[in-house]
């Protein structure tokens, strides 16, 4: 029993000096970027030494390209994935528009983040700008057909709802149909919405979720798998919220925010339908940190050696 105490007190303060570095794992949910009070725009710039210097070839390149997407007055699609410059002064561009807005308003949308962009990420050579209605971004790397989910920027509702596990199993079903169909659309729009009751509450929500149209099926599939799965850490309890990733979005709400014409209502399972108690089991889960993980371990560890110590 003495040696079993013996390590105890030689384990232990390794065990207790390893904890406080645990944080410094990457966490997938660091929340980045700014956004105006409204959240009408959200935007991040790349690292801060990651920059263009003044006058450079690629500063220049990414001047011109923004501003020939903000003034093409031919525009009448929702998708944009421009270049210009050759390696290594290449900038490269993506605009998509939210897949129920009409490309003339793409365009004022287009404008409008083009212009914010440069006023808020000015010698940045990655940023990102997330609009309602539709996304900017650029950077000095190849982006087209490449999944990116950095940088996230979480928008909550500051609603709360009072039948949270009933919403939660609904939101669930919404966004496992939507997703499915946003995979499925094709390189012009990965994008879908619709809505569904509540079960006695008859409170309805909606969703739409949408991907860049250049990812493959399976790329868009990860991307909003990843999004629904920070669901319930970040807008637990909440009637809405948005993740917004380079790649792909989503959003929810309580009141309609898209056109109708993009609407479709969304089926729950009869068992889900039926169901009254909250009992059912949802498929949104919330991930463990490597930070929470490690002090689960730890704590899992002091246990089986305080049990061998009275042995």
């Amino acid at each position: 029993m003495g040696s079993s105490r013996l390590l105890i007190f030689f384990i232990l303060p390794i065990l207790l000096v390893l904890d406080p570095l645990a944080p410094t794992i990457a966490d997938d949910h660091i929340d980045e970027g700014v956004c105006t009070t409204r959240a009408d725009y959200c935007w991040s710039c790349s690292n801060t030494n990651n920059t263009f210097n003044n006058g450079s070839i690629d500063k220049q390149n990414l001047n011109t390209l923004l501003s020939s997407l903000a003034s093409n007055a031919q525009i009448n699609s929702r998708f944009y994935n421009f270049s210009l410059g050759q390696a290594p002064n290449k900038v490269n561009a993506i605009a998509v528009c939210r897949g129920d807005v009409a490309p003339k308003d793409c365009l004022t949308c287009f404008n409008d983040s083009v212009s914010i962009l440069l006023q808020n990420c000015t010698n940045q050579k990655e940023a990102i700008i997330w609009a309602e209605r539709c996304t900017v971004r650029y950077s000095n790397i190849s982006i087209f057909g490449v999944l990116e989910d950095k940088p996230v920027k979480f928008v909550p509702s500051p609603n709360n709802i009072s039948n949270a596990e009933q919403y939660k199993q609904v939101l669930n079903t919404i966004f496992g149909n939507l997703s499915e169909k946003a995979a499925a659309g094709d390189s012009v729009s990965k994008f879908a919405a619709g809505h569904a009751l509540v079960p006695v509450t008859n409170q309805t929500i909606y969703a739409t979720v949408q991907c860049s149209p250049d990812l493959d099926k399976q790329n868009c599939s990860d991307c909003l798998e990843e999004s629904i799965s920070d669901i319930p850490e970040r807008f637990d309890g909440l009637d809405g919220g948005r993740v917004l990733r380079p790649s792909c979005y989503l959003r929810f709400e309580s009141n309609p925010f898209y056109d109708p014409g993009a609407d479709t209502l969304i089926n729950l399972p009869d068992d889900q339908g039926n169901n009254t108690s909250g009992n059912n089991t949802s498929n949104i889960t919330t991930k463990v940190s490597p930070p929470s993980f490690f002090r689960l371990a730890l704590s899992f560890c002091l246990l089986i050696l305080s049990a061998f110590a009275f042995l």
